[in-house]
């Protein structure tokens, strides 16, 4: 019969302990300081980066327009609603703070930062509202969607989103 004092424990090595021919060639390398230096910062900077690219190419992924980006019957039917950017535009679209021509640039809603009239915006197309989609077909013209955050002369700021009302190019509809 075996007791407990027979089991080998394992903070003590046996007295005949010897290490094994990977761990003595493990401790046999002796890299210098230089090396264990740019291993680390090489890690670091892969570490960072790598993260960094994922996000910025996943985020152009979703704002670059595409076939796939437009919805031609999204939403169903609506409502048109007035614009109210400062500059106005047809009565198109409908949804969003913020409705009209101004922040259309390319066929989409403008991306990145922009002034119009007294007032900042800076603006990043979204892809959920319209079933996965960016934008829906109505009457002539794309109505395209971005998160919009606003910083007016007043000092007020706002964060919504904007629809820009865009003119599809002739026999598009």
């Amino acid at each position: 019969m075996i007791s407990l004092d027979d089991i080998p424990t394992a903070f003590e090595p046996p007295a005949d302990a010897r290490p094994s021919g990977v761990v003595a060639m493990i401790r046999s390398i002796r890299p210098s300081r230089r090396a264990v230096l740019r291993g680390l910062v090489v890690g670091a900077a892969a570490a960072a980066l790598v993260p960094i690219d994922w996000y910025l190419t996943r985020r152009a992924a979703a704002a670059a327009p595409g076939p796939s980006d437009e919805y031609l019957t999204c939403p169903k039917d609506y409502d048109e609603e007035a614009t109210n950017w400062p500059r106005g535009g047809p009565a198109v679209c409908a949804g969003g703070w913020r409705r009209g021509t101004f922040p259309c640039s390319g066929g989409y809603h403008i991306e990145g930062s922009h002034y119009e009239e007294g007032a900042g915006y800076e603006s990043m197309r979204v892809t959920t509202d319209c079933h996965g989609r960016n934008a829906w077909r109505w009457k002539g013209y794309r109505c395209s969607d971005a998160v919009t955050n606003a910083a007016f002369t007043d000092g007020l700021e706002y964060h919504g989103v904007t629809i820009a009302i865009c003119s599809l190019p002739s026999g598009a509809e």
